[in-house]
């Protein structure tokens, strides 16, 4: 049998990061588990269909951002997740009531992986059982945060913990202190349970006071980082911050 991968898995970000499930598997199981998988690419808006789950209860995402969204009746959402590059969702035992819906927020590349095989290599590769364990313990970590945050944060507070957040997992490498925001702040505001615009007031209120500054649209730096810290953190002596172009103080807003 060849030692190249399957030609789709040869590009796979799943198996070209050496953090991700696919780098961690031997030429054989990769052989086994690309024949009896499938990859698909999503579209902004674009969902992963129950039926689809029903029989692909197991995904693994190698390239952008899909969310995991919960609807009620009348029309209102929440976004209760985001899977990122490297992310691997198991739904497996779950009923479609319990599920959510899981909606693509940018352009995504992913592999649903066959359950039959994806557990034989579970059972037989530790080095792949430890990163697909070392996947679901951050994303239980996450969950618990978020409800942290959620329950008890204000919105600058919130945001601030975001970003680093979304420092700790993006895969690229930036500059130092540079974070890519990978969602809309309309997607953002559901996440962190806020309207939109409070979201870019927010990111106006670090802005001006110099802890942050944009380089692009989604592209940002952090220049005071232990602020940042203290405001997520939920410090409330970290209120008074210097204006970079005044000189005197202004008070954060909370609300």
């Amino acid at each position: 049998m060849s030692n190249l991968p399957a030609i789709k898995c040869q590009q796979c970000s799943l198996y070209t990061d050496a953090g991700n499930f696919c780098a961690h598997i031997t030429s054989d199981e990769l052989d086994s588990l690309s024949n009896k998988s499938r990859t698909a690419t999503l579209k902004r808006g674009e969902s992963i269909e129950t039926e689809d789950l029903m029989t692909w209860p197991v995904i693994a995402i190698s390239a952008g951002v899909i969310s995991l969204q919960h609807l009620l009746e009348d029309g209102r959402k929440t976004i209760a997740a985001f899977f990122m590059q490297g992310d691997i969702i198991d739904l497996r035992g779950l009923s479609s009531r319990n599920r959510g819906h899981l909606i693509a927020l940018n352009k995504v590349h992913l592999c649903r992986l066959s359950p039959e095989a994806f557990e034989k290599i579970l059972d037989t590769n530790p080095d792949a059982q430890r990163v697909v364990w070392n996947n679901l313990r951050k994303q239980t970590y996450r969950a618990i945060d978020h409800s942290a945050d959620l329950a008890k944060k204000h919105a600058l507070e919130k945001l601030a913990s975001f970003i680093f957040e979304c420092k700790r997992r993006q895969t690229v490498t930036l500059a130092e202190n540079s974070v890519i925001i990978p969602v809309r702040r309309v997607d953002l505001a559901e996440y962190l349970g806020m309207q939109p615009e409070t979201v870019s007031r927010c990111f106006k209120d670090l802005e001006e006071r110099g802890i942050i500054e944009f380089n692009g649209i989604s592209n940002i730096r952090i220049k005071k980082a232990p602020t940042l810290r203290r405001i997520a953190n939920g410090d409330r002596n970290a209120d008074a911050i210097q204006h970079p172009d005044q000189n005197k103080f202004k008070v954060l807003s909370f609300g």
